[in-house]
């Protein structure tokens, strides 16, 4: 029941520390009623003036506790109830003097707005409180020697408002030392927060980087990797990632007459060169969906049906091999010098996995890849050369142009076929 009490405020939306002011600004509120209730109950000497000032203080603090239920706001809730409490503690300040600890709210209240509101929305409230300290004396100095039946008591038979028997005055040291006491507290609380403040930011800033590093590793990581692969990657970082692939179709790109060109261009202008035409061919792998192996000098190597198995490889490799045919006329023309390849394609069971524990790298290994790289190293200028396989693969829909056996190193003849386009 006590938990249920300190939670009226909570809102579902508040992080822990919402909830933990809201519940230290609620155990306050359900405190000050108990002492309200207090001086209510077991006074019975007081005044009718001073059981009114008790009667209002309780009634205040009940509506801010209602005030926190409905709009769940700790601001709305300071807002409210802060300036009420200054005044009626005023008005028990004046007719008491600081015989019942009334000048304690001014001493606390500037700390607690520096909480809630935030050290800059807090100032305000340091103003006033300091300045009430530091000119009570004062006011005590002029205050009239009025008498107010409502204010008789057994202690109080005249009904003296400023200057009864009981009243505690608040000399000018004292109101001196309150001030003194008023800023310390707040001093205190304002730098503590505020440093608290530039370690949230801090923290904030760090969290900021951390999250920024670590997207940036999990892109560079999905550039090297397999998203699939990645994904495995990162669950099981000790796992060896080696599948047996049944059916995947590779093809291998070599640029024609790359060496004497190079030999021709500065290392700026190689790389530049490579780049345009090997980044070219990344937006056609993305296109049709296929993998890129890697590059060694002037190969591009590029495989479809891995890491994930998909009817339809071959025939995105093969539209993709159209397509670099077709893309490098288009960039010779904006160059104003021919460039082409040879292609080779393969499709047959490889083994794919990843290698290495530091600079790792997704690779594919067997027969099909070394085939697909011999095809494309027998292969001629300008044309993609495939396997009787991947014809077979691709069926009906393309049209071929036999070339015949060629004798291939550890093969012996094979047959081999140009790709020169789809049937319309």
């Amino acid at each position: 029941m006590i938990l249920d009490a300190i939670r009226i405020g909570h809102d579902p939306d508040d992080d822990d520390a919402t909830r933990r002011l809201k519940s230290v600004l609620t155990i306050i509120i359900l405190v000050a009623m108990m002492m309200s209730l207090s001086f209510f109950l077991f006074e019975p000497d007081r005044s009718t003036l001073l059981r009114g000032f008790d009667v209002a203080a309780l009634v205040t603090e009940v509506l801010a506790l209602v005030v926190l239920r409905v709009t769940r706001s700790a601001k709305t809730l300071f807002y409210f109830f802060c300036p009420l409490l200054m005044a009626i503690q005023f008005g028990f300040t004046l007719l008491n003097g600081n015989r019942e600890g009334d000048i304690l709210p001014f001493i606390v209240i500037p700390a607690a707005a520096v909480v809630v509101l935030g050290p800059d929305r807090s100032r305000i409230w340091f103003a006033v409180s300091l300045g009430v300290m530091l000119f009570l004396p004062i006011i005590e100095m002029t205050l009239p020697e009025w008498t107010l039946a409502a204010h008789q008591s057994a202690l109080n038979p005249s009904g003296l408002l400023f200057d009864s028997p009981y009243r505690r005055p608040v000399e000018i040291g004292e109101g001196l030392a309150m001030a003194i006491g008023v800023f310390f507290i707040y001093f205190l609380t304002y730098s503590g927060y505020k440093q608290l403040q530039n370690a949230n930011a801090l923290i904030s800033f760090q969290k900021q980087q951390i999250e920024h590093e670590h997207d940036r590793a999990e892109r560079l990581l999905e550039n090297i990797l397999p998203h699939s692969i990645a994904d495995r990657l990162k669950r099981q970082p000790d796992q060896v990632i080696a599948d047996d692939l049944p059916q995947v179709t590779v093809l291998f790109a070599d640029i024609v007459g790359f060496t004497p060109r190079a030999s021709q261009m500065s290392a700026a202008e190689t790389v530049s060169f490579l780049n345009s035409v090997f980044s070219r061919f990344d937006k056609l792998a993305d296109k049709f969906g296929l993998e890129k192996i890697k590059t060694v000098g002037d190969a591009y190597m590029v495989a479809g049906g891995l890491p994930e198995p998909r009817s339809n490889h071959a025939s995105s490799v093969a539209d993709m091999a159209l397509e670099m045919i077709e893309t490098l006329k288009d960039f010779s023309a904006e160059i104003g010098d021919e460039v082409s390849v040879r292609i080779g394609i393969h499709t047959g069971p490889a083994v794919a996995g990843v290698i290495g524990t530091r600079k790792f790298f997704y690779d594919v290994w067997g027969d099909t890849v070394n085939l697909a790289s011999r095809l494309e190293s027998h292969g001629l200028p300008g044309k993609i050369q495939v396997s009787n396989e991947t014809r077979e693969a691709l069926g009906g829909a393309y049209l071929f142009e036999t070339r015949g056996p060629i004798e291939i190193k550890g093969k012996g003849n094979t047959e081999a076929h140009f790709l020169i386009g789809k049937v319309v």
